[in-house]
């Protein structure tokens, strides 16, 4: 089989412009991975666009644009279990457009965290020269205690963010899940294995964000689907990938 790796720079950022890359990066997936991505990307496409048609309710910028925010970012979960870096750009593009949802819905907070994990997680895969795939970590007891410190300063943070500062409809919900995404990226940073004990949590509180959100004036019901989506992942994770099994 010929390599297609030759027909873009693996240690250039230019890789990211040759459809081959995403070839490259979308093969070798396990099977429970494709399964889920599949039936996930068309549940999004039915909850976001054509049950809004169907329903009459039309769709509008906000929709288009959580649609394809969810879709993009569901599909850069599914490649982090999968250990590929196409999570970079997935990532960028994805937060880009969660931020003006979140934006336009009030949930301040969520804007920080999708900000952060364009620095954290997403630029440093982009601009990095080659993937360094490296083992999970096990958390220490010092690495425990600085995991807890860090939590309760972000969530005081967010949470003045979102009552003092700015009023957010949903000031308590946004606050607690932004503060374990924050939490979650900045292990999975420091490749901590338990990073995915966070993301199941931030992917719980989302859902309920979600949900409050949509109760307040904003159905942006597709992102709900999304986190549920994202717990599914998390699921596949914890039982057949390289974060808790060896070997792999």
């Amino acid at each position: 089989m010929q390599n297609s790796s030759k027909y873009y720079d693996e240690t250039s950022f230019t890789r990211v412009f040759s459809w081959h890359w995403y070839k490259d990066q979308m093969s070798g997936w396990t099977t429970a991975s494709y399964i889920l991505l599949t039936i996930g990307i068309l549940f999004q496409l039915y909850i976001g666009v054509i049950n809004g048609l169907v329903q009459g309710h039309g769709i509008d910028a906000l929709a288009i644009t959580s649609t394809v925010a969810g879709i993009i970012g569901f599909s850069c979960t599914v490649s982090i279990t999968n250990g590929r870096p196409i999570n970079g750009i997935l990532g960028f593009v994805s937060a880009v457009m969660l931020i003006y949802v979140a934006l336009v819905t009030k949930n301040f907070s969520d804007i920080i965290m999708q900000g952060a994990y364009i620095i954290l997680l997403d630029i440093p895969i982009l601009l990095q020269k080659k993937w360094s795939n490296h083992e999970p970590r096990k958390m220490t007891g010092t690495d425990i205690w600085q995991t807890a410190l860090i939590f309760l300063v972000f969530l005081a943070a967010t949470y003045i963010l979102d009552t003092v500062i700015l009023d957010s409809p949903q000031a308590l919900l946004d606050a607690i899940s932004a503060t374990i995404g924050l939490t979650g990226a900045i292990l999975t940073v420091r490749r901590f294995r338990s990073s995915y004990y966070f993301w199941t949590a931030q992917g719980i509180m989302s859902v309920a964000l979600w949900i409050q959100t949509a109760m307040n004036g904003h159905p942006v019901w597709v992102l709900m689907i999304t986190y549920m989506l994202y717990l599914a992942n998390d699921v596949v994770a914890f039982t057949d990938s390289k974060w808790f099994r060896k070997n792999r």
